[in-house]
This record gives C-alpha cells, sequence and structure tokens, in this order.
C-alpha cells in the first residue's frame, strides 16, 4: 500500500526494473519488462493525454514479455511521472516528442541497442509519428494502435456515428440526449462526459465489451508498482494533462504536417472504435508515403485492439520484426 517496487520475473535472463530517469530536466519513470533481455524491445506510448499504464499493465501485457523486453513509460505529467513542479509551459506537445526521443535513447543506452519497435496508442500515436518523423534511425518499425490524424475530425464523426446508432436501435433516451449537447466543439465538460458516456453504451469505447475499465481499476488498486498515493497521482495526472494538452491536441492535423517517413509503419484500427473513428486515419495512411504501410482492421475490437484481440496482436509483431 506505501510501497512501490517491480514485480519480478523468473529466469535467468529476465528483466523487471522500476526506475526514476532525468527526461527533459524532470523526473519520469519507465517499468522495463522481458523474460529474455536479449529480445527486441518495443517501447510502448500510452494514451490519455495523461493515461499512464505503469500502474495497471503487468497481466495486459504479460503475453507480450515471452517474445519482446517490453517498455512502459508514464508520460510528463502522467502517473509516476506527474508532479505539481512540472511546468505549465512545458506541456506541450514539441516537448513530449523530444521527450519520446530522449526516452528511446535512454533506453537504447541502457540495453545496449541500436533501435526500438515503437508502438504508439492513440494520443500516443500522435506522438509515435511525430518521432519516427523527426528521428527515424531510433526505430525499426513503428506500430499505430488506434493511430489517430486529427482528433476533431475523429471527435466529430463519432458524435454523428453515436447519433445513427440511437436511431436504428430506436434508444429514444440516447438520441435526445445527444441531440440536447449538439455537435462538438463543446463548451461544457458535461456535454463531453454524456458523448463519453454513450461511446461506452454502444460498445465504441476503450474495449468493445466494455470490461477493460473495471479491470485497470482493480489493477491499479491491488499493483506492486503503484502505492496508494500514486493511485491518486495517477487521476491527477489525467486532470492536469488534459487541462494542458487538449486544446493544442485537438488542433493538430497529421494528415497536414507529414507526408512521408522512412521506416514501415502500420496502423492498427478497431473495427466498433467510437472513441476515435477509423475514417480519418485512413485517409491519413492512404497520403502518408512509407518504405512499407500496412491497414490492418481488428474486427472484434474497438479502442485498444492490441489488449482487446492480443494473440492477433502478437501475430502481426512476430510477422513484422522477424524481417529484421
Amino acid at each position: 500500500m506505501f510501497t512501490r517496487k517491480a514485480a519480478k520475473i523468473v529466469g535467468p535472463n529476465a528483466i523487471s526494473e522500476l526506475k526514476s530517469v532525468t527526461i527533459g530536466g524532470i523526473k519520469q519513470w519507465v517499468y522495463i519488462r522481458g523474460e529474455d533481455v536479449s529480445k527486441p524491445i518495443l517501447l510502448m506510448l500510452h494514451g490519455g493525454p495523461g493515461s499512464g499504464q505503469i500502474g495497471f499493465i503487468r497481466s495486459f501485457q504479460s503475453y507480450l514479455e515471452k517474445d519482446f523486453v517490453v517498455v512502459q513509460w508514464d508520460q510528463r505529467g502522467a502517473g509516476l511521472s506527474y508532479s505539481k513542479k512540472i511546468p505549465p509551459e512545458s506541456m506541450n506537445i514539441n516537448q513530449f516528442v523530444e521527450d519520446t526521443i530522449e526516452t528511446t535513447k535512454y533506453i537504447l543506452n541502457h540495453l545496449d541497442r541500436k533501435q526500438v519497435y515503437l508502438v504508439g496508442h492513440s494520443w500516443g500515436t500522435i506522438l509515435g509519428m511525430l518521432a519516427i518523423k523527426q528521428a527515424p534511425q531510433l526505430y525499426k518499425r513503428y506500430f499505430g494502435v488506434a493511430q489517430i490524424s486529427h482528433v476533431k475530425s475523429s471527435e466529430k464523426l463519432s458524435y454523428t456515428k453515436l447519433l445513427e446508432k440511437a436511431k436504428a436501435e430506436n434508444n429514444t433516451k440516447a438520441y435526445e440526449a445527444l441531440h440536447e449537447i449538439g455537435p462538438p466543439p463543446w463548451e461544457h465538460l458535461k456535454h463531453d462526459r454524456v458523448h463519453q458516456k454513450f461511446i461506452e453504451v454502444f460498445g465504441g469505447g476503450i474495449t468493445h465489451d466494455g470490461k477493460m475499465v473495471s479491470k485497470m481499476m482493480k489493477n491499479l488498486l491491488t499493483s506492486k508498482e503503484y502505492n496508494l498515493r500514486d493511485c491518486m497521482r495517477f487521476i491527477q495526472g489525467q486532470l492536469f494533462s488534459m487541462k494542458r494538452l487538449q486544446i493544442e491536441m485537438m488542433k493538430i492535423n497529421l494528415t497536414e504536417i507529414i507526408h512521408q517517413v522512412n521506416i514501415p509503419i502500420y496502423f492498427i484500427m478497431g473495427k466498433h472504435d467510437l472513441t476515435a473513428p477509423y475514417e480519418p486515419s485512413e485517409e491519413f495512411f492512404e497520403k502518408v508515403n512509407a518504405p512499407e504501410k500496412r491497414w490492418i482492421m481488428f474486427e472484434e475490437s474497438a479502442h485498444s485492439p492490441i489488449w482487446e484481440e492480443p494473440e492477433k496482436f502478437l501475430d502481426i509483431l512476430m510477422l513484422e520484426t522477424k524481417k529484421d
């Protein structure tokens, strides 16, 4: 309850390290886990902004730890990396991309490697695409899970799809509530909450079956990696990060600023995703040039295909990483 530690992995070549590192001038935390330290490295960029994963992710990622060294990083202002001392002006996308690159360099130096595989999820896909554009030499391949291109377009489309579903399913309560708040952007937080509520109701939230949130919270409260104070820090970090980054995040449009990258890219999308519907990112995918690119739809997933269909995700990773 009052301590934090890395959960042990049994094995002569295993690694499990939870440590703080100075990144971008502030203390940030990384969690490095794998059954064999010589395996390829997956650096994970969590969503949000502010949704640090170190405190709940261990049970979800265990299927990856046999074949990869998995690195979780609670980003600036998120989870263990949240602090009241963080300069508010440092909470901007350029700084987060610099942090991503610096974290990558730390991992490479620490594990004596030359490149990592980069996996971004949701908000993390914005950072991931910008990082591989800026420093492609650090990364072998990039996997964008629930890839985002333009948040504003995704949010508008999400609202439209929710109205259509409510009408198709004769859900009068949902239709009237959504019609009352009108399309985004919303001036009041309560309107955004209505939107988020019905995303979950119609199976388009964090997971299609709606079960992951309760598992996450249970993992947080029983975590070895987070103590009780860290659970509060997790919530504070989400609020702090969203407040500081939401306006800039809504403005960015990757289709307009990234036209080419120099490493292979894979967009892994959930068919049922209503948090970030796939259509705006499909346009981005069609326009961006890369040495190799694949558009992969997960038929049973919403916003988290990496955790909803883990066997399929692992198959893709194994297939693509064997090329190197």
